[in-house]
């Protein structure tokens, strides 16, 4: 055996085998053995196991004390294996820290495996020593060196036997262990550690292999790629810390029939059990050719066995635009043929071409698949025709029909034949108007709205709409629906305690499948005051000369406090009116004349503030 224990300047620090000022990177790693037990024996309290205690230096050889008494010790360690299981063990150094010696001129220390220690042992129960690991003859950087010794022979073979762990003892060879001038002490802080260097081999997931947004195939049919969406996708795992965001992948592709057309790209710098993907170059696949793949994943060290193979299909080709026709919804005029409450019937067609799978289609836009991300960052491509706008031809080339209501006055019905690779043709866009009358209608029952008080609506269709069942509609931002009655026609009612008002949309369903486009009303409340009068109301004809009229004024939506109002008719004076604990006020006015008159109004807070809303109130005198 050669022996090839090493002294090191005490400047070396405590860490087992780390590279000093080198930061952990990608494989092979450095760690220490977790610590099972440190201690040493002393040939003077044979009994005694001294564990290793904080400011209590380790001694090692032999020493005097001041009764006379000598005391030779030796210097005992156990270490656990565990993190080396499953790894590549690639080397390990057990390391000591001298604290003082007897002699600098003199040094001489053997390292020693033993059997399994458990716990510290005493001097007379000392474990029997199987085999010298290493030693040091030379005196160097004393009294403060750090010593390392070679273990990765002795660790190999405890592997190779399935130990858990391993025992050793530090000691002064027997020619010398009595002689005081070799004893020295081992500083307590630095203890003894063992430092291990190891890789774990990255493994590939051959469970999650994806080439285009779909799972790996090895079985025919393959699956049809479009050849600018060539991703493939791999996951691959390492249990190394260090290595966890530090992976390097290897992709290889060739056609099926030609293996040594083989064209490989990497990426770097991937994390572990995340999927990891190239686009590989557009220009590499033909057109209906069938190709094969396959991954690795390495961690700088080591790399693991390719993956299984998979395969798929390039798509290069874009099929024909479709043929779009309607039986009830014909081009033409489309304000005189457009049916008034029916769904429109569209038939697509792929006039026989086999490359036409299916259609998608839209409303101004047609539908494309939306792919997204797996639980594992995998691209996740659902089947094209589970996708909201999209069909399955009835035969490759052939048609689908569809049912669709359109949903505004003007419309554009956009279609474009598919593939099975998810290439789109050109778009054929169909154009469709309906009446007015499709819109329902929305009318307030009773009193125009007010802020805070109850408002009731009513939703109805034009006469030429027959069989609704119900209405869908959306008022702040909330969809509910509503039951139609007997007449088609229903209400609701709510309380508009919004300031910035309110609007509803509401579309109307029947029982044939029609949904109408959405009619709309939005109501605004003014910030201005309110004003209410019976013999003079706004925008009407009514009282006369010399007949007095009551006005009624009342706090802007949201005033909670209301000192009062300043008013004024007929362009005349503004004049200050008190509020009651209401925050109403109420005033009096006879007209001296007839016409058209103004009665301006501004609420006034409890700070001499003026609303920034005026109300202006007109009314006409008779």
């Amino acid at each position: 055996m050669r022996l090839r224990a090493a002294v090191l300047a005490a400047a070396v620090g405590v860490s087992g085998l780390a590279v000093l000022g080198t930061p952990a990177a990608a494989a092979p790693h450095f760690d220490n053995a977790p610590s099972v037990q440190v201690g040493y024996t002393d040939s003077a309290t044979p009994g005694q196991a001294y564990d290793n205690t904080e400011d209590v230096h380790l001694p090692l050889g032999s020493s005097v004390d001041a009764a006379g008494v000598t005391h030779t010790s030796r210097v005992y360690a156990t270490f656990d294996l565990a993190l080396l299981k499953g790894k590549r063990f690639l080397g390990s150094t057990l390391r000591v820290r001298e604290f003082s010696a007897a002699d600098c001129g003199k040094r001489a220390i053997e390292l020693w495996r033993t059997e399994r220690i458990g716990r510290t042992p005493s001097w007379r129960r000392a474990p029997a020593e199987i085999t010298k690991v290493d030693e040091i003859l030379t005196p160097e950087y004393c009294p403060t060196a750090t010593i390392s010794f070679d273990t990765t022979a002795v660790i190999n073979a405890a592997l190779a036997a399935g130990d858990r762990k391993v025992s050793f003892v530090l000691r002064v060879p027997a020619a010398h262990e009595a002689d005081p001038s070799y004893g020295r002490r081992l500083n307590w802080y630095n203890s003894v550690s063992l430092g291990v260097q190891f890789n774990a081999a990255p493994k590939i997931d051959n469970k999650n292999l994806y080439n285009g947004g779909v799972p790996c195939a090895t079985k025919a049919p393959y699956p049809a790629l479009a050849f600018y969406g060539v991703n493939l996708q791999a996951v691959g795992t390492d249990t190394d810390a260090n290595d966890q965001r530090a992976l390097r992948f290897d992709f290889a592709v060739w056609p099926k029939t030609d293996p040594a057309a083989r064209t490989e790209r990497s990426t770097e710098g991937r994390q572990s059990g995340r999927a990891a993907g190239v686009l590989m170059p557009d220009g590499l696949f033909a057109d209906g050719v069938t190709y094969a793949w396959q991954a690795r994943v390495g961690d700088g060290f080591e790399e693991s066995a390719w993956s299984k193979v998979c395969y798929f299909v390039a798509d290069r080709k874009l099929p024909p635009a479709p043929q779009v026709t309607s039986s009830n919804y014909p081009l033409g005029d489309p304000f005189e043929h457009m049916p008034l409450g029916e769904p429109g019937t569209f038939t697509f067609s792929g006039n026989g071409d086999a490359d036409v799978a299916g259609f998608v289609y839209g409303w101004g836009v047609s539908g494309v698949r939306q792919c997204t991300s797996g639980e594992l960052g995998q691209t996740v491509c659902p089947d094209l025709f589970t996708a909201p706008g999209a069909v399955r031809a009835d035969v490759p080339g052939g048609t689908a029909t569809v049912t669709l209501n359109p949903p505004a006055t003007f419309n554009t019905l956009e279609v474009r034949s598919v593939d099975l690779a998810g290439l789109t043709s050109a778009p054929v866009r169909y154009q469709i108007s309906l009446s007015q009358q499709s819109y329902p209608v929305i009318t307030v029952v009773g009193a125009q709205p007010e802020w805070n008080k109850p408002v009731t609506l009513r939703f109805s269709t034009s006469p030429g709409i027959v069989g609704t069942t119900e209405y869908e509609y959306e008022l702040n931002g909330t969809t509910q629906t509503v039951p139609a009655g007997e007449d088609g026609s229903a209400t609701i009612t709510f309380v508009a305690d919004r300031l910035t008002g309110f609007t509803v949309t509401v579309r109307s369903h029947s029982a044939n499948g029609w949904i109408s486009p959405k009619g709309q009303t939005t109501v605004r409340f003014s910030g201005a005051p309110r004003v209410a009068s019976e013999v003079y109301p706004a925008n009407q004809v009514s009282g006369g000369v010399g007949v007095p009229g009551t006005f009624t004024f009342s706090p802007p939506p949201g005033w909670t406090q209301v000192q009062g109002y300043q008013y004024s008719f007929a362009y005349g004076d503004y004049q200050f009116v008190a509020a009651d604990p209401t925050g109403q006020a109420t005033v009096t006015w006879t007209p001296e004349g007839s016409g058209n008159v103004l009665l301006s109004v501004f609420a006034v807070d409890m700070n001499d503030n003026w609303s920034e809303d005026e109300n202006m109130y007109w009314f006409d005198v008779a």
